[in-house]
C-alpha cells in the first residue's frame, strides 16, 4: 500500500513545550480534537520538543492561520536543541510554562494524560486546561506533502 501523507487534509499547528528552562516547538499536521476537552498529537522520536513534553507533562497546540506560512516553516525546520525557533516570535508562558504564541488563531494548553507508542512516533493525548481564542473566523493553514 502506498498511502501518501497528503491524502487527508490536515491543519498546521505549532506544538510547544518547556521543561527545566528549555523551550521547544515544532510544526505538526497530525493534531486533532478527540473529545470536548482532549486533543491528540503525534510527535516523532527525533523531536527535542517531545522530550520537553514528556519531561514536563504538558504542551500547547497553537493553531495557525493560512497567512502564517513563515511561522510554520520556522517551527518545521531544524531542531529546538540547535536553533532558537522562538527568536523574534512573540509569545507568553501559560499555566504549565508552555509557550503560547501571541499571533495565531488559538492556543490550547494541555496536560499530557496518555502516551502511546514505543520508540518511533508517540501519540500523546492531552487534556485542555486553558484556551486562548485570538480569532474565531479564520482560514487554517493546510499541510500538503510538498509544502503548505
Amino acid at each position: 500500500m502506498n498511502l501518501r501523507h497528503d491524502m487527508l487534509n490536515h491543519g498546521v499547528n505549532v506544538v510547544t513545550a518547556a521543561h527545566e528552562g528549555r523551550t521547544g516547538g515544532l510544526a505538526v499536521a497530525w493534531a486533532t480534537q478527540v473529545a470536548t476537552e482532549r486533543v491528540l498529537i503525534c510527535v516523532g522520536s527525533q523531536s527535542t520538543t517531545r522530550e520537553l513534553i514528556l519531561g514536563s507533562g504538558a504542551f500547547a497546540v497553537n493553531v495557525l492561520r493560512r497567512d502564517q506560512l513563515e511561522t510554520a516553516r520556522r517551527f518545521g525546520g531544524g531542531h529546538s536543541a540547535e536553533v532558537d525557533k522562538f527568536e523574534g516570535v512573540a509569545y507568553h508562558l501559560g499555566q504549565t510554562g508552555a509557550p503560547l504564541l501571541d499571533d495565531c488563531a488559538a492556543s490550547l494548553e494541555c496536560e499530557a494524560e496518555h502516551v502511546y507508542g514505543e520508540g518511533g512516533e508517540k501519540l500523546i493525548v492531552g487534556r485542555v486546561i486553558s484556551a486562548e481564542f485570538h480569532e474565531t473566523d479564520y482560514t487554517p493553514l493546510i499541510y500538503r506533502e510538498s509544502d503548505y
